[in-house]
């Protein structure tokens, strides 16, 4: 008995010896591209509030001194400043109401990038951009109830005006 299992480990082992054995093998790096197709935007997420001139009376001081509003934007990351124009109002300067010039502008007063201006941006976050408008009336305007209602004239007037911003 004991030769014959001496035998079977010879046998064993000179079968070991035949079978190749499976040897893990690098391969070289297997190389791919990630692709994506970005398209940059704006869009507002706090819209402006009304540019309110207050109370006028014609012929004396202006009105509410330089009024302003603020509207904010989140675009694309590192997209180019963002530019700003006025619809075209009727008549006058840059806008008529009530027969009352009055002027409006629009600054951008900064830009956040990510959480905080202090801190460095995190990836996937937006640049946030702060858009301060500011309103402009003339003192000693006379003013004109024929462009609104005779019940109305004394009321409160308002206009609708448009903001475009171009990225």
């Amino acid at each position: 008995m004991k030769r014959i299992i001496s035998l079977a480990v010879a046998a064993f082992a000179t079968l070991l010896t035949v079978i190749p054995v499976a040897q893990a093998t690098a391969l070289g790096p297997t190389n791919f591209n990630v692709k994506v197709n970005l398209t940059a935007i704006c869009t507002v997420s706090t819209a402006p509030v009304d540019v309110n001139f207050g109370v006028y009376t014609a012929f004396t001081g202006a009105a509410t001194p330089a009024p302003t509003t603020t509207m904010g934007i989140t675009c694309t990351r590192n997209l180019a400043a963002p530019t700003y124009a006025f619809d075209a109002a009727l008549g006058g300067v840059n806008g008529v109401i009530a027969g009352l010039n009055y002027t409006l502008s629009a600054a951008q007063s900064g830009i956040v990038a990510g959480v905080a201006a202090t801190s460095a941006p995190i990836l996937g976050t937006a640049d946030v951009r702060t858009i301060t408008i500011t309103g402009g009336m003339a003192a000693a305007q006379a003013g004109d109830c024929a462009t609104v209602s005779a019940s109305a004239c004394a009321g409160l007037q308002t206009q609708v005006r448009t903001l475009t911003v171009t990225y």
